[in-house]
């Protein structure tokens, strides 16, 4: 570090030295509305409100304001310092977030003494930004923003989004998002908070995270506020370890949500159909989503019972008690059921059962690329998509024949012209 950027440091650090206190050891209304900032806030960030539950008077307001989440979006109340007094204003619709909540005060943050080589932080700002910040959320199951909430923000003080680029390649490959809370409600404490770190999970380069969490410290660093928080929930340990590493400790603040569709999974226990595979779970969604009882028998063997007045109908994974052996017949063989539907008329795509490799090879020449599966019903299981190499043709035809085997049945797959597979998989 040079003598300048020392001198620097070390100006940022008496600024936000001091600033920080302990705003867990005040409750809702406790001491005078200038001590607090501005009072009730909220921000919008883009997949839901950030509410402030140190900045309002009572927990009867506070429970007000989170009642009034917007339909497909996730609010997280935050700053939370006694979550019972909360939560039993209404709880039939909050939940306790099962996060740790993090802080690093700034003073005790130590910079890199090296430059991480082939990655760089900037603000977003463009389209092709948005869109690939919403393709990564994608990939790492995070709910996306609208891409002109993005733009409208690129230049803002309140809310920073920034993304790490490749080099070499100019793509993005990670992103993060900080609120200064100074700016969003004068937060007395010069706080500001970490959101929606997102790293590619095909990024070949390491250490991104840390980068992208770096540059925003030093960023809010900057500005003269005193500490970072953020929230990560409690058994995400590569994360945690990643933020211990830089200084966070834990503090004891709470995390509130409101129950929705979006968080569902956080505060209701595994359902007995974790285990049955895709096609079970489609139906068993569905029938609840319709109000249909589901009474799941056994998950290992696929059994489950759909019952709806005085109606009950076994199934068994796709099939119910209602499926005849012909229709059984005619989905679980590939070939029968490729026939039928040629037959009436429907578009289907090229099929060739397996005799010897080159048979195989000639296939694959022929279109490029393929589908390989079992011959006979596999409920998902030996299928291999996207097949462009004899190499991985080979290994999908065995694999196909490893599900044909624990069938007891011969060694027979399927290979489908790739550009129709979605077709060709349509049951009856």
């Amino acid at each position: 570090m040079t003598e300048r950027a020392q001198r620097e440091f070390k100006q940022r650090r008496a600024r936000a030295r001091g600033r920080s206190r302990r705003a867990w050891t005040r409750h809702p209304g406790e001491g005078p509305p200038e001590d607090r900032g501005q009072p009730n806030a909220v921000v919008n960030v883009g997949w839901g409100r950030l509410i402030f539950a140190d900045t309002f008077e009572t927990a009867e307001g506070l429970a007000e304001v989170m009642r009034q989440e917007a339909p497909d979006e996730r609010d997280i109340t935050i700053n939370v310092n006694n979550p019972h007094v909360v939560l039993a204003q209404a709880p039939e619709a909050f939940f306790l977030d099962p996060s740790h909540t993090f802080r690093l005060e700034f003073e005790h943050y130590r910079p890199r003494s090296d430059r991480v080589v082939g990655i760089y932080v900037r603000r977003l700002r463009s389209s092709a930004d948005a869109e690939a910040v919403n393709r990564i959320y994608a990939k790492v199951g995070m709910i996306p923003v609208a891409r002109d909430f993005l733009l409208a923000h690129r230049g803002s003080r309140r809310i920073v989004h920034l993304v790490a680029v490749d080099s070499t390649t100019g793509q993005v490959v990670g992103t993060i998002t900080g609120v200064d809370h100074e700016r969003v409600y004068d937060d007395p404490e010069g706080g500001s908070s970490l959101w929606c770190l997102a790293v590619d999970p095909q990024a070949p380069l390491p250490g991104i995270g840390e980068v992208l969490l770096r540059h925003l410290i030093e960023t809010f660093q900057t500005r003269g506020l005193a500490h970072l928080d953020l929230s990560v929930m409690h058994d995400n340990g590569p994360a945690i370890k990643l933020y211990e590493k830089l200084g966070f400790q834990r503090v004891p603040l709470f995390s509130l949500k409101y129950k929705n569709p979006i968080n569902e999974k956080l505060y209701s226990a595994p359902m007995p159909e974790a285990k049955l595979n895709p096609y079970a779970r489609i139906i068993i969604n569905e029938a609840r989503r319709r109000g249909v009882n589901v009474d799941v028998e056994d998950a290992e063997g696929g059994l489950f019972a759909l019952s709806h007045g005085g109606r009950r109908v076994s199934c068994r994974e796709s099939l119910s008690e209602l499926t005849s052996a012909v229709a059984l017949s005619r989905c679980d063989d590939k070939s029968l059921t490729h026939r039928l539907l040629a037959r009436h008329g429907l578009r289907v795509p090229a099929q060739h059962e397996v005799d010897d490799e080159s048979d195989a090879r000639a296939f694959l020449e022929q279109y490029g690329r393929i589908v390989v599966k079992p011959a006979r019903g596999e409920q998902g299981r030996g299928i291999s998509v996207d097949i462009s190499d004899p190499v991985d043709m080979v290994r999908a035809i065995e694999a196909a024949e490893i599900v044909s085997d624990r069938r007891g049945e011969p060694h027979s797959c399927r290979l489908g012209d790739r550009t129709l597979c979605s077709v060709g998989r349509v049951r009856l």
